[in-house]
């Protein structure tokens, strides 16, 4: 061997192995997947809500403050699990957004809700107007402090007087018929020839009678029922607000 090769420099060649998926791998886009999918399920959500016509944002506003998954003081202190009488807010698609089924609902939802903030601010808690698939809804009802009721009978104080007159102004606007519906608590009545079948029965028809006195016109009542304590509106049976009268505004 010659010189020259003997002087010739030895090259050692180190092959590193590569760990794949880049400088940080592939973590990264299913994080961003997400984010995109989050962001394009927002946008929808606010797309939907400004299509909304103002009284259907309002009846589903009352809705998700009527509803609760829990109980007792589990709901940030509220006394029961709440249910609401009738049916589910309905919602249908139409052309040129979304609006509720029977646009003289919305109207009359309207109407009553401003009626009732202007002349009877102070029942505001006691009367609940519901826009629902039957028709509008509204429970007058009763607190402890605020019956609308005399105890045990069906004579009207002065706040159910009012509350009935300012109903009944407002309901004559329109042609829709109604029906009324007596509820109780269940509390039994010191009775045995008098229930609370017939506690209901006498204040839903005083309720026609306050109706008709203000200017509504009787043929457009259709039915006066009793429901006693059958149809609670709280999941307490002796909740106050389960002595209540319902009117419910039917489709035409």
């Amino acid at each position: 061997m010659s010189a020259a090769q003997d002087n010739q420099p030895i090259i050692i060649k180190r092959i590193k192995k590569g760990h794949g998926g880049g400088h940080h791998g592939g973590a990264w886009k299913v994080a961003y997947a997400d984010f995109v999918t989050a962001m394009m399920a927002l946008f929808l959500v606010l797309w939907l809500v400004a299509m909304l016509s103002i009284d259907t944002k309002k009846a589903v506003a009352e809705y998700f403050r009527s509803h609760t998954v829990f109980k007792g003081t589990e709901a940030g202190g509220a006394t029961g699990f709440s249910t609401m009488i009738g049916g589910p807010v309905k919602i249908d698609a139409d052309e040129g957004g979304i609006k509720s089924r029977d646009k003289r609902f919305e109207l009359i939802t309207a109407k009553l809700n401003e009626v009732v903030t202007e002349k009877l601010h102070q029942y505001r808690e006691q009367v609940l107007i519901f826009t629902t698939a039957d028709g509008v809804r509204l429970e007058l009802t009763e607190k402890n402090l605020s019956p609308m009721f005399e105890s045990g009978t069906a004579n009207l104080l002065p706040g159910g007087q009012d509350v009935l007159s300012t109903v009944a102004s407002v309901l004559s606007e329109f042609p829709n018929t109604v029906t009324i519906e007596g509820h109780t608590d269940r509390s039994k009545y010191p009775s045995e020839n008098y229930s609370n079948w017939e506690l209901a029965a006498d204040r839903a028809n005083m309720a026609r009678r306050q109706l008709v006195q203000n200017g509504f016109d009787p043929a457009k009542i259709t039915k006066v029922t009793s429901y006693a304590d059958a149809v609670p509106l709280k999941d307490d049976p002796y909740d106050p607000s389960n002595r209540r009268v319902s009117i419910l505004v039917e489709p035409d």
